[in-house]
């Protein structure tokens, strides 16, 4: 399993649609492929955590005129969704391999349409609270990099992770536009967060545990 992560931290460096973020050399954020002409007109959705890039990968094919760009800092997850991207022929998403925290760095201020949350980690400890991707330090960052009314989506199996977004927003002074503790029980349409459902969906769902969704603006 070490070989195999090893060997992949390697194959992502060539890959043609994934950028890997070098420590402390960040580039002009106008310079990176999600600001290339090709691209121009096309809304920016961002998916944070994306591992394997399943959500990417399935918006990216839906709907061929939005831009999509998972964004983790596991090379071996981005490995799998970039060559599977490739193997699709899906020009529509790119990756990227940075910290979450250093995201600024990569895009201009106000040019995402969409933030997507999926699953990502409720660092249940209370010394973990301000890693939490929807403590008010990353809602700052969203806010920054947000269009007008863009919109920031976040799916969770964890209850405490639902409600202290909710709250979080409502301290930070966001709107919560549509929020379900249950999202297969209500009707998303257009909205995508129930229609796509990745591994790790399947195995919170074979457990018996719901899943929650909440769509917020900051701006």
């Amino acid at each position: 399993m070490a070989k195999n992560k090893l060997l992949k931290y390697e194959r992502v460096k060539h890959l043609p649609n994934v950028t890997v973020s070098v420590f402390g050399k960040p580039g002009l954020s106008c310079t990176y492929p999600w600001y290339q002409e090709r691209y121009k007109g096309m809304e920016r959705i961002l998916e944070l955590g994306c591992g394997k890039g399943e959500y990417s990968l399935a918006f990216a094919a839906a709907n061929p005129l939005k831009l999509y760009v998972g964004i983790d800092y596991k090379s071996h997850r981005i490995c799998v969704g970039a060559e599977k991207a490739l193997e699709q022929g899906l020009e529509n998403v790119l990756f990227l391999r940075a910290r979450i925290e250093r995201i600024k760095e990569f895009f201009i201020e106000q040019s995402i349409h969409e933030i997507w949350l999926t699953f990502p980690d409720p660092h249940l400890k209370n010394r973990e609270i301000k890693s939490r991707l929807s403590a008010a330090s990353f809602l700052d960052l969203y806010a920054h990099l947000l269009v007008p009314k863009g919109i920031v989506h976040l799916k969770t199996d964890n209850d405490l992770l639902y409600k202290y977004t909710r709250d979080s927003v409502k301290g930070w002074g966001g709107h919560v536009v549509t929020a379900s503790d249950y999202i297969h029980g209500i009707d998303c349409s257009g909205i995508g967060a129930s229609d796509i459902v990745s591994t790790f969906e399947n195995t919170a769902l074979s457990k018996g545990l719901t899943i929650k969704y909440m769509a917020f603006t900051l701006n």
